[in-house]
């Protein structure tokens, strides 16, 4: 049989919670250095691999016990009360999701312990049942209870020399115990564990805190708080809990748009040490594709047995073609193909492959995609982005200069619409909507694009700019002719 294309299904599902990515997993760098322990924090883009990250750790053959915290749907509004007023603002919730990993490590340790009549499982297993009514509290309820109680047989933490017989978690305003009682709290817990970790050879202990970023429609000054608390208090607990003979990690995986808007006096020093960036070169991408090629249609399945020789207009290959079209992740590659196999499926002709027609016909549906996907990632940010799009559209070409936007945006921009021209740009430049043209030292020029090269940061006296080429259909914008 040859290899045919009518035989794929789906190059793979956008979402990676949907998808059978196990099946093809394009092991990384990212990887590695999760499982040696190198970094707690994981920073990528919507759509850059970071939930197939934590299916892999969680679903697959790791090495380590893990589990995923997924925050799709999380009480936010009853943890934003759970305040430390003794704290800095910064850390006001650092406690609280100290004791929430705290938790969640005790319920991981004792779903492994093999052995139960030992002092600190019956603690541990005890505070668990007289709070939350067994050994495997849900998420979304470990900081639900008004109180917290201790009876004899678990925890008896103490501080100012006093024992402790529970923790309110409901205070007021003026209260600055707070953040001591649920601290001494959850180190009571975290050492009971590292008991239990030790005696019954467990380890290392993950957790994965992923989708922090579902449902949220603002990010105002209490969710950073918030975030900024877990990457503090996860940080805290890796510290406290590492041994010659033990390790627990709590990974937290963020969006890199959520992390660039906080400010706090560690954060470049996570950035640089303990902080992972993912980020896909075009070859990754194209071994991730021939790997689930190969899965879906046999070992001797590639690109280049699946697509026709001949080049797209211009001299560009196929493949360069569809990934000039994204972000250099995972996501906008599978979501392009998907709809170019729709196309191909069309012709009745066998073998079934990938023609520069069908490349071309997915453009229009792709790019509708990729607008929405922008719309996920910028409407927390600024909620009249769609304003400045709407001024590159109105410039009718993919390439445009500085005064040119400045009148179109002024036509468009409205009275709640706080952000200037200049602004805007900066902000479009930000989230690559927009790359600025670049001069070099010898009479040449580029386009800097953010995805492309982070560290270029933005040129406030950019003259020239260029739309993204997947927003081109969308966008309903020409290439310019010179």
């Amino acid at each position: 049989m040859h290899l045919s294309l009518r035989n794929l299904d789906t190059f793979g599902d956008v979402a990676a919670e949907e998808d059978s990515v196990l099946e093809y997993f394009l092991s990384t760098d990212a990887v590695q250095r999760i499982e040696r322990n190198e970094v707690f924090l994981v920073l990528g883009r919507k759509g850059a691999g970071k939930t197939a990250l934590v299916r892999h750790f969680t679903e697959g053959n790791s090495g380590s016990l893990s589990r995923a915290l997924n925050l799709r749907g999380y009480p936010w509004s009853i943890h934003s009360q759970r305040v430390d007023h003794g704290a800095s603002e910064i850390e006001a919730y650092v406690s609280s999701w100290r004791y929430l990993i705290a938790v969640e490590l005790g319920a991981l340790v004792l779903s492994n312990a093999k052995r139960h009549q030992y002092s600190e499982v019956i603690a541990l297993n005890t505070f668990m049942h007289d709070n939350y009514g067994g050994p495997n509290p849900h998420l979304s309820d470990i900081l639900r209870p008004k109180r917290l109680i201790m009876s004899k047989l678990s925890f008896k933490p103490r501080i100012l020399g006093s024992t402790l017989g529970g923790v309110d978690l409901e205070r007021g305003n003026g209260d600055s115990t707070f953040g001591l009682e649920l601290n001494a709290l959850s180190s009571a817990i975290l050492n009971c564990i590292k008991a239990i970790a030790i005696n019954e050879q467990l380890g290392p202990l993950v957790l994965h805190f992923d989708e922090l970023d579902q449902g949220l429609y603002q990010m105002d000054e209490s969710r950073k708080r918030m975030l900024i608390g877990l990457i503090l208090a996860a940080r805290e607990v890796r510290k406290d809990m590492k041994s010659a003979t033990m390790l627990a990690n709590p990974v937290v995986y963020l969006r890199t748009d959520l992390w660039d808007e906080m400010e706090f006096s560690d954060k470049n020093k996570i950035s640089q040490g303990q902080a992972l960036q993912m980020e896909w070169s075009s070859d990754a991408l194209l071994a991730l594709v021939n790997l689930r090629l190969q899965a879906k249609l046999g070992s001797s399945a590639s690109w280049d047995t699946l697509t026709t020789p001949g080049l797209m207009r211009g001299s560009q290959t196929k493949w360069n073609h569809v990934i000039s079209k994204g972000f250099l992740r995972p996501r906008d590659i599978i979501r392009f193909l998907n709809a170019a196999l729709v196309h191909s499926k069309k012709r009745a002709i066998e073998p079934c492959v990938l023609e520069n027609t069908d490349i071309v016909s997915a453009r229009d549906e792709y790019s509708v995609y990729l607008k929405k996907e922008l719309d996920d990632e910028i409407l927390p940010h600024w909620k009249y982005w769609e304003e400045a799009l709407q001024a590159c559209s109105s410039i009718r070409t993919i390439t445009f200069d500085r005064a040119q936007f400045t009148t179109e945006y002024g036509q468009r921009k409205s009275e709640k619409n706080t952000i200037g021209s200049d602004e805007a740009l900066n902000m479009l430049y930000k989230f690559s909507v927009i790359g600025y043209e670049r001069r070099s030292g010898y009479g040449g020029s580029s386009w800097a694009f953010q995805y492309k090269d982070p560290e270029a940061g933005y040129d406030n006296g950019a003259n020239r700019f260029k739309v993204h080429l997947g927003l081109k259909e969308y966008a309903k914008l020409r290439e310019e002719r010179r």
